[in-house]
């Protein structure tokens, strides 16, 4: 594996970030030049740390007002054991009062999505957008939203902006998104294209996980430095080892 010097990957980056006139014809579109950059950030960063930890983990994620109680009250008498409850984001007032019913809320961490309100400060939940929590010896970090297809205002960020975004932050062991990876969906469309900042963050700081929601399809896939991504619809529990 070829290894980078920190001059080329500081100009690999300047580079990603730099927004000239032709990165401005595709705003709330897809840009061409995030595409295809797996292999050089592969040969920059080389392959994922190893996971030699344990967490229990609770996913809820798009909801969008279609949670059932007496479904989801089955679910939890089934997973009564979990370290964190992780919400996604994209759940309505009825969601989360059902969420809480039956979740201890001081496990609770959440993300706004595309489509929320900020369910997060009516319910004074635990915010993890830009934070990094430890659950016995496991880190994680938080980013909220999707990509930002329209003029609209609602939790999202440029290709640009998601990477500055990620940039500064630590190395985690799990990060946790609304939106995926870019370039991980099958969607082929402008608003489920995925987050460069996830990916390059990823990348980076050789992170052996990430969970998002966002794309209603759920799946689960490596990526070609090892990180494995797992996109969650509705609820499921999760165990990492």
């Amino acid at each position: 594996m070829f290894n980078f010097g920190k001059n080329i990957i500081s100009k690999y980056y300047k580079n990603i970030v730099k927004e000239t006139k032709k990165d401005k014809q595709f705003l709330y579109g897809i840009n061409p030049k995030y595409k295809n950059q797996e292999n050089t950030l592969l040969e920059m960063f080389g392959k994922c740390d190893s996971f030699n930890k344990k967490i229990q983990i609770l996913i809820i994620a798009d909801t969008h007002g279609c949670l059932k109680e007496d479904e989801f009250h089955q679910f939890m008498m089934e997973h009564k054991e979990y370290d964190v409850c992780l919400l996604l984001g994209d759940h309505s007032i009825g969601d989360v009062n059902t969420i809480l019913k039956y979740v201890n809320k001081e496990k609770i961490y959440a993300l706004l999505g595309n489509h929320d309100y900020n369910y997060i400060d009516k319910f004074n939940l635990k915010n993890l957008n830009g934070e990094i929590i430890d659950i016995n010896g496991v880190k994680l970090l938080g980013i909220q939203g999707s990509y930002k297809y329209k003029t609209d205002d609602f939790p999202s960020f440029t290709q640009k902006e998601s990477i500055e975004f990620l940039n500064d932050k630590e190395k985690v062991d799990i990060l946790v998104s609304h939106d995926a990876p870019y370039g991980l969906s099958d969607i082929n469309d402008v608003a489920h294209q995925g987050l460069f900042g996830i990916l390059y963050y990823l990348f980076k700081n050789k992170v052996p996980y990430c969970v998002h929601g966002h794309l209603h399809t759920p799946y689960k896939r490596e990526m070609i430095n090892g990180t494995k991504v797992n996109c969650y619809n509705m609820c499921d529990y999760v165990e990492l080892k």
